[in-house]
């Protein structure tokens, strides 16, 4: 049953960045395959292995459970309940899977990561070819604008730009480490990668993607570090010389420019940017946001109560445009203070904080890279509620855990 349930995982991964619902599907068969033939055997964890589930994923789901049970946002809470499912079911198939399992997995879900992440890039920019054709743009330079990228570059997938960027960088990630694959090869998939990563236009993406590329640097021998050093200056001179003379005017920079700044004035409620539909900046909402928390500071206002509280919060500070949409927090850390206080987000910190001291002391720099990336996403989106983040953290806490020791 070992190679049915590596197959699973394995298709999982493949089909995880075209259907997050089908690849969970695949998901939950493994995971609960794996506990239900454990059980069966009579294989089951001990006293230590069970305590694991404070430690991960499944903290999560415990957390929702009881946080709801005393809420007053039953209906809502169990709703969250509903999403950390995963969270415990792959936490519990992590503690009844065998050795064996645990050391195979890692190589299976690398692979299908890869294997996805490329398959889906290349149904995007066959999408992307067809689509710009068909629009008779006068310039070619126009595919780099907001019609064909960001939102509109994914669109065929349904899927979010950020928790896209985050699967492209795991892939590469796993392209580097892998000895398996020769360099020519990973020449391709890492150019592929990078212009995906262009056309998905997340700024907290790009941000990760050129950290990633800085500790490349750490890598090199002595004589490719002088060069790395090099061709980043090159690179530096020539964007900044392009920027300035040539190109400021495409919206592949003003996202990080004129965007930038536009989402960062808490005066910007109800306008318009490049043209486009009107909006409220970020941090317009997330200081209305932080007025309701700190009416209650201490233990918020319940499990399940995110989107009631901010209704109100975008109706008395005249947030039109966020009522509308009802815009959830787009901050992983104003949820958990929404909802659970200072407590609620010392809890959450905690637990992050303790599994990178876990991922330091097994020299773990997949988990350790990994919870990094996210701790920095997660002040730009509510990344654990959505399918396609809660099933990437189900399955890299628990499963992709590893050791070099």
């Amino acid at each position: 049953m070992e190679k049915v349930f590596l197959i699973l995982i394995f298709l999982g991964c493949v089909l995880l960045p075209f259907s997050p619902a089908i690849a969970n599907i695949l998901f939950m068969t493994f995971a609960g395959g794996v506990v239900i033939e454990n059980g069966i055997k009579n294989n089951l964890p001990n006293k230590k292995e069970w305590s694991k589930l404070l430690i991960l994923p499944s903290f999560f789901f415990l957390w929702a459970l009881i946080g709801t049970i005393t809420s007053s946002y039953t209906s809502e809470g169990f709703s969250i309940v509903k999403k950390t499912i995963p969270f415990m079911v792959f936490s519990l198939a992590y503690i009844f899977a065998n050795d064996s399992l645990k050391i195979r997995t890692p190589i299976y879900v690398s692979q299908g990561i890869i294997i996805g992440v490329t398959g889906s890039l290349l149904y995007l920019f066959l999408m992307l070819g067809v689509n710009f054709s068909q629009a008779n743009e006068e310039s070619i330079i126009n595919v780099f604008s907001h019609r064909f990228t960001y939102f509109n570059f994914v669109g065929p997938l349904k899927t979010h730009p950020t928790y896209f960027s985050v699967w492209i960088l795991l892939a590469n990630f796993f392209v580097f480490n892998l000895r398996e694959i020769n360099c020519y090869l990973k020449l391709i998939l890492f150019g592929l990668f990078s212009i995906g990563m262009v056309f998905t236009l997340s700024r907290v993406g790009l941000l990760l993607y050129c950290l990633q590329i800085l500790g490349v640097f750490f890598y090199l021998s002595n004589k490719w570090k002088k060069i790395y050093v090099a061709g980043l200056l090159v690179f530096l001179v020539l964007g900044a010389y392009l920027y300035k003379y040539q190109l400021s005017n495409i919206y592949l920079l003003q996202r990080f420019s004129i965007e930038l700044a536009w989402d960062t004035d808490i005066g910007n409620t109800g306008t318009e940017i490049n043209n486009r539909v009107a909006d409220d900046s970020r941090t317009a909402r997330w200081k209305a946001i932080w007025h309701t928390i700190k009416e209650k500071p201490v233990f918020g206002y319940g499990t399940g109560s995110e989107m009631l509280a901010l209704e109100k919060t975008y109706a008395n500070n005249d947030l039109q445009v966020s009522l509308e949409r009802m815009y959830n927090t787009h901050n992983q850390y104003l949820f958990y203070t929404l909802e659970n206080g200072i407590f609620g987000l010392s809890l959450f910190l905690a637990y992050f904080a303790f599994n990178i001291v876990k991922a330091i002391k097994r020299k773990d720099m997949l988990n350790l890279w990994f919870i990094s990336g996210i701790l920095l996403v997660f002040i730009f989106e509510n990344y654990m509620y959505r399918s396609m983040g809660y099933l990437t953290i189900a399955l890299f806490l628990s499963f992709m855990r590893t050791s070099k020791k």
